[in-house]
């Protein structure tokens, strides 16, 4: 069974843009936490329940947050392009 290149082109290049545009969005983000500097929190003994909460928070904001945004933005962004290929074929098909 051979699978019509014509047929699923627009679907094949619509994933390609949605999977290029969510991997560069991680990236910065990632790329934000690798390379910005975030000011630590104070040295404390961890086992306070106060300064363990300071500690994750700090880790959240300064290394999870980022990527995770940009993940976010780069689906968001990949869904419209996505979308945006879907209408060009459809639209280079009507005429």
């Amino acid at each position: 069974m051979h699978t019509s290149w014509r047929r699923h082109r627009r679907h094949a290049v619509a994933q390609l843009a949605f999977r290029i545009a969510a991997a560069t969005g991680f990236a910065a983000g990632l790329a934000v936490a690798v390379f910005h500097s975030f000011p630590a929190p104070q040295t404390c003994d961890v086992q306070r329940a106060e300064c363990l909460g300071a500690v994750l928070r700090y880790e959240a904001l300064a290394h999870v947050a980022p990527p995770a945004a940009g993940l976010m933005a780069g689906l968001v962004l990949g869904a419209w392009l996505s979308r945006s290929v879907h209408r060009a074929y459809a639209r280079s098909n009507m005429g």
